[in-house]
């Protein structure tokens, strides 16, 4: 797992405190510092940067020859789209100079338990035209000839599920993986599972499975 910070968009200004000490007082002035050299301001930056986000998940996969790399991403506090956007170029721009690939699909999760589920903060691709199945258009690390294509959604985040609800939808997934997916009884005797194990009612467990599902598609 590994954790990143976003990128200032600006340049951050140090400012150095200089006091000079006189007979008969003190008086304190304040000067811009010149910029240091680029290794020590991203240092800066870094040190000072909140924590936004966590790759949980980076996974390469090569088909007929072609390349392409998965990331599942955790994002921490509430992201508008645009924030989704300036995080995309952030880990491609870091995987460009690790990596040779010839596509690259982000996944955007609010919850690491969603993970292998449809990731409710959206996608995001950066490929040929934008689009994940053109990765044999190019030639791996020939990225100049890619761009995004992003399926990013604006939330409203009154609706995000509580981390109680969560650890019960995680749980009637769980239940649910188990089952014979034959049976037209699967879900409600599932429910019932959850529901005897939580000590609630079995209507409170569907509406909160009710409440993901919405939760993960808009």
């Amino acid at each position: 797992m590994k954790k990143k910070k976003r990128k200032a968009n600006g340049v951050y200004r140090l400012r150095r405190l200089v006091v000079i000490l006189i007979p008969f007082g003190c008086a304190l002035w304040f000067w811009p510092q010149e910029l240091a050299p680029t290794t020590q301001l991203k240092s800066e930056q870094h040190s000072i940067s909140e924590e936004i986000y966590t790759i949980e998940e980076r996974t390469p996969i090569e088909e007929d020859g072609v390349i392409r790399y998965e990331y599942d991403i955790v994002v921490h506090d509430e992201p508008s789209s645009d924030e989704l956007q300036s995080i995309s170029r952030d880990v491609v721009d870091e995987a460009k100079g690790s990596d040779q690939f010839q596509a690259a699909l982000l996944r955007f999760y609010d919850d690491a338990a969603y993970i292998g589920t449809e990731p409710p903060l959206g996608e995001a691709v950066f490929a040929p035209e934008g689009d994940y199945a053109l990765a044999d258009w190019v030639e791996p690390g020939q990225t100049d000839d890619m761009m995004f294509g992003w399926q990013l959604r604006e939330k409203e985040w009154t609706t995000k599920l509580t981390d109680k609800e969560i650890q019960i939808w995680r749980s009637w997934q769980n239940q649910y993986a188990k089952q014979d997916r034959d049976d037209p009884d699967v879900r409600a005797k599932v429910t019932n599972v959850v529901a005897t194990d939580y000590e609630l009612d079995p209507k409170v467990v569907q509406q909160i499975v009710l409440k993901q599902h919405v939760w993960a598609t808009l």
